[in-house]
């Protein structure tokens, strides 16, 4: 029995254990998805090839900054160019024999400018007759072979002119084939001129000079001038949890490239078709503001704000084991049942079980601590941060649910 009253003398009273501890502060609390991901554009475009031949010219690399309509490289169909050249050679002489001093149209109007010549000269010819065969100076025979006379060279003179003008549709329809043919061509051969569809930047080049391309075969892939984005990647057991569209999740952001700066975003648009294999979905975060320096494909880390608390009693994670916590009172560790609320790694709203300025024991779990036995104090390296402006995005910050 005495044994035993001395074993409870000196749990209680003798040498006492030496407990890390932090005060219950009041500050924020806040409830955040880590996530991380890269920065990328608004748009991407990926330019294609429009027939099947072989890269005669590459004119951009990747990372080259490129302007609407620019040519960024050239596929070559010999044979097309070729056809091409002979064509526009055809349609030249084809408008010179339709234009107006074509040689063929020349000789054709000549001719019916004799026949009409011929004609003019005839029809005088008959009213004299005409007028003589009113006074019987010549014979009824000679008028006749004067009006048969004006009769054959009109229809000759007509002739004439209906051959000039279907000559000249002739000409016309040939020279209006070879120019379709010739457009056709053309544009066959413009086919093989790829062309930045937008500015921007190149994110890729798919293909190597010489190589033979299939039509529709990826060549480029053009990220376009303007905003960028961060696409981060969740983890499936998180994402019912983060908020899109006009009430999107505020995001707390860094990058390996900014090291020690956060920035704010907020989450766009949820991807609805998840990554099966890394189960995951896609989130797009837009940035509040524009960071200069920013540039595609930097890494970036990202905590999605779940939820956020001000004013609220705060205690270290690790102090909350199982519901319960070990404060010192008096000297003395005391362990008494807590409720929690808002949780992350670091710290966890007290919502009952503590009060303002208690002190936690922070290491408890290691030290096989009894009720009531004595301690003696020492402060935390690392003391809650009242009223943090933002939770600031790092792989210890991360939630559970």
């Amino acid at each position: 029995m005495v044994a035993a009253v001395v074993a409870v003398v000196y749990i209680r009273w003798g040498r006492p254990k030496v407990v890390v501890t932090a005060a219950v502060v009041r500050g924020r609390a806040v409830e955040a998805v880590y996530a991380t991901g890269t920065v990328e554009p608004l748009r991407k475009v990926v330019v294609k090839a429009r027939i099947s031949e072989h890269i005669a010219a590459l004119l951009v690399e990747a990372g080259d900054t490129v302007t609407a309509g620019q040519l960024l490289a050239r596929i070559e169909n010999p044979l097309r160019t070729f056809a091409l050249a002979q064509g526009r050679i055809e349609l030249t002489k084809a408008q010179t024999q339709a234009g107006g001093k074509s040689p063929q149209l020349a000789g054709l109007q000549a001719q019916a400018r004799v026949w009409h010549a011929q004609l003019d000269l005839a029809q005088r010819d008959l009213v004299r007759t005409a007028a003589l065969a009113k006074t019987g100076a010549v014979t009824q025979q000679a008028l006749d072979a004067a009006q048969a006379q004006v009769a054959q060279l009109g229809a000759q003179a007509a002739a004439a002119d209906s051959a000039q003008r279907s000559t000249r549709l002739e000409l016309g329809a040939s020279r209006d084939q070879l120019a379709s043919q010739v457009q056709s061509l053309a544009s066959e051969v413009d086919d093989g001129l790829v062309n930045s569809p937008s500015a921007g930047v190149v994110l890729r080049r798919d293909v190597e000079l010489g190589e033979v391309v299939a039509a529709n075969q990826a060549l480029f892939e053009i990220a376009e001038a303007g905003d960028l984005q961060i696409e981060l990647r969740v983890d499936e057991a998180d994402i019912a949890r983060v908020k899109d569209g006009a009430t999107g999740s505020v995001v707390a952001l860094s990058f390996y490239a900014f090291a020690g700066q956060a920035f704010e975003g907020r989450v766009l648009t949820v991807m609805p078709e998840p990554d099966r294999v890394r189960r995951s979905y896609t989130v797009k975060v837009a940035l509040a503001a524009p960071i200069p320096g920013l540039r595609v494909g930097m890494t970036a880390e990202a905590n999605i704000i779940v939820q956020r608390k001000d004013d609220v009693l705060l205690l270290p994670a690790e102090s909350v084991v199982a519901g319960q916590a070990w404060f010192v009172v008096g000297g003395h560790a005391v362990q008494r049942p807590v409720t929690i609320g808002v949780r992350d790694l670091a710290n966890v709203e007290v919502i009952a079980g503590a009060a303002l300025g208690d002190r936690a024991i922070v290491n408890a779990t290691t030290l096989g601590l009894k009720a009531g036995q004595r301690v003696r104090e020492r402060a935390a390296t690392a003391s809650i941060v009242p009223q943090a402006s933002a939770a600031t995005p790092s792989n210890s910050a991360r939630t559970t649910p």
